[in-house]
């Protein structure tokens, strides 16, 4: 069913709901019916707008990652997520999938130097989970095989046209790389009268059990080449008395996989007849809270009594140390360096410093007060000091904080 189809479904099924419900009632006043009709209104508007996101979505390959598109109103905050590696230099600060095709071309220029290890670095970074394990687990059954039965023949050739060789190997970035620095050799053999590409083991190399076994070792240890978020720090200056706006976050923030835009399709059949119950948007938007949609980034702003303001970007499974190291690092120089980081709403200081910021529900965005602690503001103003915040160079760069 086209979106279109769906979205005049479900407003015939709401309608149809609230008739149901009215069955016996007295007539609705003319407050109720504006109310019934701006949420029916609403519907429509939030129907459209999600129908289109998910099918959007639905069209993405497989390997990439399938997005929630939400956005935050006013300034444009942050252009999107970066990464450093350390294999490519902190300098570097590239978009997740930018840098796995920098990963990728650095990886392949090493396959002449060391391809076991490069050809597992590339299986390990450069596939999605399924993919991944998959790989790792036929090749590492190639490899025992050969390991238990060198003298069996039919373990030394793989043919490459092979459904399960396609499936699991041959679609993996590294899969086949790895065969080959292991000793096998593409030769064209003749398969059932007719001529077929392999993967060929010579006997001698098939024979070296104590260089298949390191090999196997090395693939069985494989890991990821770690790709670090960057913070992406910024410093803006407030003008007196300006509100910080909510972020427009970029599509990075947020992540649906297929599985969970299902049932995200399904909460919002079921919202039908709670939109038929004359729920406004106000008391939507308490529900929407009780859903779990994933967050993979969080943007975290840190408010200074002078007017400035410091933002970073985190993961939401962080610990809120790491937003505290994160300050720490663009402050002035005082000693000791103790200070506090307040909920602008409660007013309470966020004190437990192992909680993720998922935990602390500070996504996808979150806005901090920073003060120093008191006894440190006393002692500086005995001293007849000026009280500082962040480190002189970080003020000269700052930003106006712009509103769009």
């Amino acid at each position: 069913m086209v979106p279109a189809e769906r979205i005049a479904t479900a407003d015939i099924a709401a309608q149809a709901a609230y008739k149901r419900m009215n069955l016996g009632a007295t007539q609705e006043s003319l407050t109720q019916r504006n109310i019934r009709m701006r949420a029916l209104k609403e519907m429509e508007k939030e129907k459209k707008e999600r129908e289109g996101c998910a099918n959007d979505k639905m069209d993405v390959e497989i390997r990439t990652h399938v997005i929630d598109e939400r956005e935050f109103e006013h300034s444009a905050a942050v252009s999107g997520v970066y990464f450093t590696c350390d294999l490519l230099g902190d300098d570097l600060q590239l978009t997740k999938n930018e840098m796995r095709k920098k990963v990728e071309i650095f990886l392949r220029t090493q396959l002449a130097d060391d391809p076991l290890v490069a050809s597992t670095l590339m299986i390990f970074s450069l596939n999605g989970p399924d993919k991944r394990q998959n790989a790792s687990e036929t090749i590492q059954k190639y490899l025992k095989n050969l390991i238990e039965s060198p003298d069996e023949s039919k373990y030394h050739r793989i043919r490459i046209n092979n459904k399960i060789f396609q499936e699991r190997v041959s679609c993996a970035n590294g899969g086949k790389e790895f065969l080959m620095a292991c000793g096998f050799e593409e030769k064209d053999l003749i398969n059932n009268d007719q001529q077929e590409p392999f993967l060929v083991i010579p006997d001698n190399k098939a024979m070296d059990t104590y260089s298949l076994i390191q090999a196997l070792e090395i693939l069985q240890t494989g890991q990821a080449v770690p790709l670090k978020l960057s913070r992406n720090a910024a410093v803006y200056k407030l003008e007196a008395n300006q509100v910080i706006t909510n972020p427009q976050l970029p599509r990075d923030f947020f992540d649906l996989d297929f599985a969970e835009i299902k049932r995200e399709q399904q909460r919002r059949e079921v919202d039908v007849e709670k939109f038929a119950t004359l729920r406004t948007r106000e008391m939507r938007e308490k529900d929407e809270l009780m859903r779990s949609y994933r967050y993979n980034y969080t943007l975290i702003r840190i408010r200074f009594p002078n007017r400035f303001l410091l933002q970073g970007t985190f993961g939401c499974h962080e610990p809120f140390s790491a937003v505290h190291n994160f300050v720490e690092e663009h402050l002035a120089p005082i000693e000791p360096m103790l200070f506090v980081l307040k909920d602008p709403v409660s007013g309470k200081v966020i004190s437990d410093d192992t909680k993720t910021l998922n935990e602390l529900n500070l996504l996808p965005a979150a806005v901090l007060h920073f003060e120093w602690d008191f006894d440190i503001q006393v002692e500086l103003m005995k001293l007849g000091r000026e009280v500082h915040y962040l480190d002189q160079r970080f003020i000269e760069t700052a930003e106006p904080f712009a509103v769009i």
